[in-house]
C-alpha cells in the first residue's frame, strides 16, 4: 500500500487531524497508523472536483431565447407606437381639414347685380337690431352662400358699426330671391345704413327640392298679432330634408316689420306630398299690407 494513499478509497488527499491521527479528505476514514504514512500535504477538501470553464454551448439556447424575446417585445412596442402616432396624425388631419372649392370650377367671390327690397329695421328690448328684407339675384351666376353686410353710417357718411349675416338659402339662382336677417348686437346710434351682398359664383351642377306654396292666408287677430297659414307641396322628384318656410310681414310703407320661420318635426318630405303650416307674428300689432314667403330644404342623402 502506498504511503500516500487511503486504503479505503485510494485518495491521496490525506490530512493530519491531530498529532497522531491522519484522516482521508475524501472518504474521511481514519487511517490505521500514522507511522505508515509520510507527512501529508496541508488539509484540502475535495481534490477530485474539476473546475469547469464557462461553456457558451451550455447556455446558448437560454441566451438565444432572451435575445429573441427582447426582439419580439421591441417589435410589439414599435408597432403600437406607430399605430398611436398614425391615429393621432389622422385625427389631427380630420380636425384641421377644410372643404376647399375646386379651383377648376373657377369659383370666385363676387358682388352680384341685384336689388334689396322690403327693408326693415326691427329693434328688440335689449339694444339689438335685426335688419330684415330680401335680395333678388339679377346676375348671370348662381350664388353660393350669399353674405349680407350691414354698414351703419353717421349723418356725415362715416361708419359707426358693421354687422354680417347670411341669406336663408345656400344657393340663389338667376332671378331668384332670398330673404335674410342680420343681427347687430348692441347697435350704436346711426343715421342711415348701406347693404352689400357678396357670394361665390357657383358654376357646377347642383340639385335641390322644388316646392309650391299655395292657399296662403293672412289674418289679423284682434288685440294680438298676425297669423299666416298655407300649404306647401314637394313638387320635385326627391325626398326633402330640413324643410322650412320663411315669411316676412310688410307694412304700408313697404318695410318689413315682422318675420318668422316654420319647420316640421318630420325630417323626410316625400315627393308630391302636401303639408300645411301656420306662423304667428307677435312683434307688432300693425296690420300687414303684404307679405313674402319662401321655402327651402336639402335633398336627402343617398344611403
Amino acid at each position: 500500500m502506498s504511503s500516500n494513499k487511503c486504503p479505503s478509497c485510494g485518495s491521496t488527499n490525506i490530512y493530519q487531524e491531530s498529532a497522531n491521527i491522519f484522516r482521508c479528505g475524501d472518504c474521511f476514514d481514519k487511517l490505521p497508523s500514522a507511522s505508515l504514512y509520510d507527512s501529508p500535504p496541508p488539509k484540502v477538501y475535495g481534490t477530485n472536483q474539476k473546475l469547469e470553464s464557462f461553456s457558451f454551448t451550455k447556455y446558448k439556447y437560454i441566451i438565444i431565447a432572451v435575445v429573441v424575446g427582447w426582439m419580439f417585445l421591441g417589435t410589439v412596442i414599435t408597432s403600437i407606437s406607430q399605430w398611436i402616432n398614425l391615429n393621432n396624425t389622422a385625427t389631427s388631419e380630420e380636425e384641421s381639414q377644410e372643404i376647399a372649392i375646386d379651383p377648376s370650377l373657377n369659383n370666385v367671390e363676387i358682388q352680384p347685380e341685384g336689388e334689396f327690397t322690403l327693408l326693415g329695421e326691427i329693434p328688440d328690448t335689449i339694444g339689438n337690431i335685426y335688419f330684415v328684407g330680401k335680395f333678388e339675384n339679377q346676375s348671370e351666376s348662381t350664388l353660393l352662400m350669399p353674405k349680407i353686410t350691414v354698414n351703419l353710417l353717421a349723418e356725415d357718411g362715416t361708419s359707426v358699426g358693421k354687422c354680417e349675416g347670411y341669406g336663408d338659402k345656400n344657393f340663389v339662382t338667376k332671378n331668384e330671391s332670398v330673404s335674410y336677417e342680420v343681427l347687430c348686437t348692441d347697435a350704436p346710434k346711426y343715421h342711415h345704413y348701406e347693404l352689400l351682398l357678396t357670394g361665390t359664383n357657383y358654376v357646377a351642377e347642383f340639385s335641390r327640392p322644388n316646392f309650391t306654396l299655395s292657399a296662403i292666408n293672412v289674418k289679423k287677430v284682434k288685440n294680438k298679432g298676425t297669423v299666416i297659414t298655407g300649404k306647401i307641396q314637394n313638387s320635385g322628384s326627391t325626398i326633402a330634408n330640413y324643410t322650412r318656410v320663411k315669411c316676412l310681414l310688410v307694412g304700408a310703407n313697404g318695410k318689413t316689420f315682422d318675420y318668422g320661420t316654420y319647420t316640421w318635426d318630420q325630417e323626410d318630405f316625400p315627393p308630391q306630398e302636401t303639408r300645411t303650416f301656420s306662423l304667428e307674428f307677435n312683434r307688432s300689432k300693425e296690420r300687414a299690407a303684404s307679405y313674402y314667403c319662401d321655402a327651402d330644404a336639402v335633398n336627402q342623402e343617398a344611403n
